[in-house]
């Protein structure tokens, strides 16, 4: 447990991701046609107590350079906030930043330059003819 939080956190590596000779192959041995692998999503969105159970899951995605959008409007307070936690620190184990985009609703990057913050300064009125 303690090697995948460090690996989520990408301070030390997984040891299923060491490959060995057996896995390695020379180019052009698997024949010409190829397959293009499954694209992953650059959002992941999650939505109740599903977040709670899979905050691993949720961590690793971010890991891995996606976007989460967790919605937490009807979990427990506790349990949400457990969850919360651990995702804001990975988020900003990896430099990144966790958003509140609504209440109970939280927008995390791996990478703070991925999100700009647009949003009207307090105090100016701003005419629209």
């Amino acid at each position: 447990m303690l090697e995948r939080l460090l690996a989520l956190l990408g301070i030390s590596r997984q040891r299923d991701e060491w490959l060995s000779d057996d896995d390695l192959k020379p180019y052009g041995e698997e024949g010409q046609t190829s397959k293009s692998s499954p694209q992953r999503a650059a959002v992941v969105f999650c939505r109740g107590v599903i977040c709670v159970e899979r905050r691993e899951d949720l961590a690793e995605a971010l890991h891995n350079g996606q976007i989460i959008i967790v919605d937490l409007r009807n979990v427990d307070k506790g349990e949400g906030q457990s969850a919360l936690d651990f995702i804001c620190g990975v988020a900003y184990a990896m430099r990144g930043v966790v958003m509140r985009v609504a209440p109970a609703v939280f927008l995390a990057t791996p990478d703070r330059n991925l999100v700009e913050l647009w949003e009207e300064e307090k105090g100016v009125a701003h005419n629209h003819e």
